[in-house]
């Protein structure tokens, strides 16, 4: 089985690789997304996980790592962006700068609330998948909203970087809300596997 460091790690990555990922605006069909909602619904499993198999504290613990690397991946982006030289990377990392900051918030809030109401829900309903899909579907609805608010309409006034129309934010916000929540459905049976002989 997976061992706890390793979850942790894959959970922190995701993030990290989630902030840098939402840069990227998806148009399909008219369903406006970032192309960070992969990443985050990987580790909302992945903590979901972590708190089936070692408990709410190490779920906890996880956030903090997540945000302890996120940290760490704003401190380095900003320090590439102040190397000489010009590159699409610039593009990329100054416009990720009000995404990471958003995230920050974000994970603060809706990571804590996505294992605290794991946790409630594992103590009261015995059905593996309903806690895995319950807390997500609740907490997503947190994470995105606040996390596209900020990152799409606040932050970028105040640091510099891309706004996007209310009306675009608002798609984003239920699109990937929709994806996501549709992620934790078809991800259970690895959250199953997983957590198995939790």
């Amino acid at each position: 089985m997976v061992s706890k460091h390793t979850l942790v790690a894959v959970y922190a990555a995701m993030l990290a690789i989630a902030n840098v990922a939402a840069v990227k605006v998806v148009s399909i069909n008219g369903w406006e997304f970032t192309a960070g909602v992969v990443p985050i619904a990987v580790a909302f499993l992945v903590s979901d996980v972590l708190v089936e198999r070692h408990g709410e504290d190490t779920g906890h613990t996880a956030v903090w790592a997540g945000f302890s690397a996120l940290l760490i991946t704003i401190a380095v982006t900003q320090l590439v962006l102040y190397l000489p030289g010009e590159s699409v990377v610039n593009d990329v990392f100054g416009a990720s700068l009000p995404i990471l900051l958003a995230s920050l918030t974000t994970i603060l809030l809706s990571q804590h609330t996505d294992v605290w109401l794991f946790a409630q829900l594992k103590e009261r309903l015995p059905y593996r998948p309903t806690r895995n899909i319950g807390s997500t579907v609740m907490s997503q609805g947190v994470d995105t909203t606040v996390f596209s608010l900020l990152a799409f309409a606040i932050l970028p006034v105040i640091v510099g970087g891309t706004t996007l129309p209310l009306s675009v934010i608002t798609t984003i916000v239920i699109t990937e809300w929709l994806i996501k929540s549709g992620i934790a459905v078809m991800d259970t049976p690895v959250f199953i596997l997983l957590t198995n002989d939790s």
